[in-house]
């Protein structure tokens, strides 16, 4: 069966771009057109196709696949023939293989890495309960999700129970870098044989490379079998050291005997928060600048114990010393009191001021309308005293006498009463007048 971009297995997986290629097969990732989806999709490489005993091997795998359920356990979703090929559909897995990560990091930090290994710990009892052994642990087949969640991947060579075997006498199935000494002599694989996978896995992400090597796999092999476990840094915490040198016993008996049990003992190596939150390092004398908005310390302040850390108080926060501030208000402001102490002499003032100039403006008319063939001597007089029937009286005299006649006029000056006479050639003319 041909793969490529655009190709569609069992009319419903179309093919979208490759991901990785394996001993067996290629991975692509499809898309799931009748559920809307995003898939992973193992095709039998092409080389394959036709090869019974290939195709039995996809399908064995299919099966195992299908029988677990785990969070750290990629699902399987599909499985399909077409053309004489097998594939596999799966659950997309969205970030890396830890292969990746070691290639681009060789050594991780133990922070990092213990959640891995328990995770990846968890997964392996997970498929070990449901009787199937993984038989090629390796960093390639633990996939790095989001969030730091690990997916156990390619149960390719995985091995069931009761399965009848595919193997022939004294072949061996897995990667030889990480093969368990009992599977480099022959002996059937078992859950331990997982584990001790994990352990090289384990030796390889603290020092920064495998604990055996060889020319051939054959070299590989008979070092894992023979060759004592070289001895990991002295920087490596003594703990982990003596986990993972358990892990990678020669006799499976001294190892964990479960995933469960060795995620247990990965677990209490995690450096973990305390109850408490992490504790904080304080000073027992700091050195801080003046704060102008600090609030101010008053005698009343008790004094802090000299075993306890200082405290602060919040910035920005109103002086002890000033008052409050009153509250704004929207109502209107109380009108102005006035003194009215100097009302009434003040306006008695503008009123003689209006009169005097009033008598002046008088003055001024009468002699500029004066006949012209006489002369004129004017005459005011000012007499205080009260009239009859009057509180605060005015009597206001004017007068203008000529040689051949005369007039008079008075201005307004309060409520007072005026008096104004004029001369004439035969007498004089008087008359009065009280100013509304």
């Amino acid at each position: 069966m041909k793969t490529a971009a655009g190709v569609a297995l069992g009319e419903r997986y179309r093919l979208v771009r490759q991901i990785a290629v394996g001993g067996m097969g290629e991975v692509w990732e499809a898309h799931d057109d009748a559920l809307a989806r995003p898939v992973a999709v193992k095709v039998l490489r092409s080389e394959f196709a036709g090869d019974r005993g290939f195709l039995e091997r996809f399908r064995t795998e299919a099966r195992n696949s299908a029988s677990l359920s785990h969070p750290n356990i990629a699902q399987l979703f599909d499985y399909g023939e077409q053309d004489g090929s097998g594939f596999l559909v799966m659950e997309l897995v969205v970030g890396e293989p830890l292969s990746d990560l070691l290639e681009r990091e060789p050594v991780l930090a133990t922070r990092r890495l213990l959640p891995i290994l328990a995770q990846t710990a968890r997964g392996l009892h997970a498929a070990h309960i449901a009787g199937v052994v993984h038989r090629d642990v390796k960093p390639g087949n633990i996939l790095l999700g989001r969030g730091g969640r690990v997916k156990i991947t390619d149960f390719g060579v995985s091995l069931a129970r009761n399965q009848v075997t595919m193997t022939a006498t004294g072949m061996v199935m897995g990667t030889a870098q990480y093969l368990s000494p009992e599977q480099a002599v022959g002996h059937p694989a078992t859950p331990l044989s997982d584990l001790y996978s994990l352990g090289i896995i384990a030796y390889e992400a603290l020092v920064g490379h495998r604990p055996f090597t060889g020319p051939t796999a054959v070299d590989i092999a008979v070092a894992h079998v023979n060759n004592p476990v070289p001895a990991l840094p002295a920087s490596v915490d003594k703990p982990l050291v003596d986990l993972v040198m358990k892990l990678l016993s020669k006799e499976p008996a001294r190892r964990p005997q479960s995933g469960e049990e060795l995620a247990e003992l990965l677990d209490r190596l995690v450096p973990r928060t305390p109850p408490s939150g992490v504790p904080m390092v304080v000073e027992q004398n700091p050195t801080r600048p003046p704060d102008a908005f600090a609030t101010a310390a008053t005698p009343t302040t008790p004094a802090l114990p000299a075993d306890r850390p200082p405290s602060y108080p919040p910035r920005r926060t109103r002086r002890l010393e000033e008052p409050a501030a009153p509250r704004r208000s929207h109502a209107a402001p109380p009108p102005p009191t006035a003194d009215h102490r100097w009302f009434w002499p003040v306006l008695a003032l503008v009123l003689v001021l209006v009169a005097l100039l009033g008598a002046f403006a008088a003055k001024v008319l009468l002699n500029a309308d004066g006949p012209p063939g006489g002369t004129a001597t004017p005459t005011a007089v000012l007499v205080a005293g009260p009239p009859p029937g009057r509180a605060d009286p005015r009597t206001i005299t004017a007068g203008y006498s000529s040689a051949v006649g005369g007039d008079a006029m008075i201005g307004p000056y309060g409520r007072a009463q005026y008096r104004l006479t004029a001369p004439t050639m035969t007498g004089t003319a008087s008359m009065e007048a009280e100013d509304a």
